[in-house]
C-alpha cells in the first residue's frame, strides 16, 4: 500500500497559517487587529491560501 500524495493547497495553507500564528504571537500590534507592516503581507498570505484550500473544498463537495 502506497501513502496518499500530499496535498500541495494544504500543506501551503497550513504553511501560512503557521506564519500568521506564529507572527501574531509575538506582535502587539497585530494582537489588537491592526497589523502592522511586517504582519500584514504575512496575513493577506494566509488569507489567500486559506480561501484557495476553501474553494477547492467546496468544489469537491459539489462534485
Amino acid at each position: 500500500m502506497t501513502a496518499p500524495k500530499a496535498d500541495p493547497v494544504y500543506i501551503r495553507y497550513m504553511e501560512t497559517f503557521s506564519a500568521s500564528t506564529l507572527h501574531t504571537r509575538d506582535c502587539t500590534a497585530c494582537q489588537h487587529g491592526q497589523p502592522c507592516a511586517v504582519g500584514a503581507p504575512i496575513h493577506t498570505v494566509f488569507a489567500k491560501a486559506q480561501d484557495a484550500y476553501q474553494a477547492r473544498q467546496s468544489a469537491k463537495r459539489r462534485t
